[in-house]
C-alpha cells in the first residue's frame, strides 16, 4: 500500500469515527478506589503515619487547612502533617465520592480527637485526578471545622 492509500484510509477512518478519543469512564472500581483513599487518610493520618498519608497526594497538590495558609506540594503537605498535633482518633462519616473521566471528588464529615483531649468536628472536600495511564492522586483538599471560632 502506498502513502496516498494509507492517507486515504486514515482520512476515511477519521471521517467515520470523528477522530475523537474515546471518553474515559468513571467506574464503580474508580469509586471504590477513591473511597479507599479517603479511608486510608483516616487510618494513616490518624495513626501518625504521615509519609504513607502524603504519598496519596500529587506533587502539585493543594491543601487548605482551616485558619492557616494554603499549602502547595506533596513535600510541604507532608511537613504540615508531621507538624500536626498528635491525634487520638480520626474518623470520616457521610463519605460521598463521584467523578467523571479522570477527575473525581468527594465530601465527608470528620471527627478528630487529639491526645490533649480536645476535639473537632467538621467537613472536607477532596478532589482527585488520574493522569492518562496513571494512578489516582489527591490534587486538592479543603477542610474546616463546624465548631464556632475561638
Amino acid at each position: 500500500m502506498n502513502h496516498q492509500a494509507i492517507g486515504f484510509v486514515a482520512l476515511l477512518f477519521c471521517a467515520i469515527t470523528g477522530c475523537q478519543p474515546q471518553p474515559v469512564q468513571f467506574t464503580t472500581e474508580d469509586e471504590a478506589t477513591l473511597r479507599g483513599m479517603v479511608e486510608a487518610t483516616a487510618r494513616d493520618f490518624g495513626a501518625g503515619d504521615m509519609e504513607t498519608w502524603a504519598q496519596q497526594y500529587a506533587n502539585d497538590a493543594v491543601f487548605q487547612p482551616p485558619n492557616a495558609p494554603m499549602v502547595v506540594g506533596q513535600a510541604n503537605i507532608l511537613a504540615l502533617g508531621q507538624a500536626f498535633p498528635p491525634l487520638e482518633k480520626l474518623t470520616f462519616s457521610d463519605i460521598t465520592v463521584s467523578g467523571e473521566g479522570n477527575i473525581g471528588y468527594g465530601t465527608s464529615s470528620y471527627d478528630m480527637a487529639f491526645t490533649d483531649e480536645t476535639t473537632d468536628q467538621g467537613k472536607q472536600l477532596v478532589v482527585f485526578r488520574r493522569p492518562p495511564g496513571g494512578a489516582w492522586a489527591i490534587v486538592a483538599v479543603s477542610f474546616n471545622s463546624d465548631l464556632p471560632a475561638q
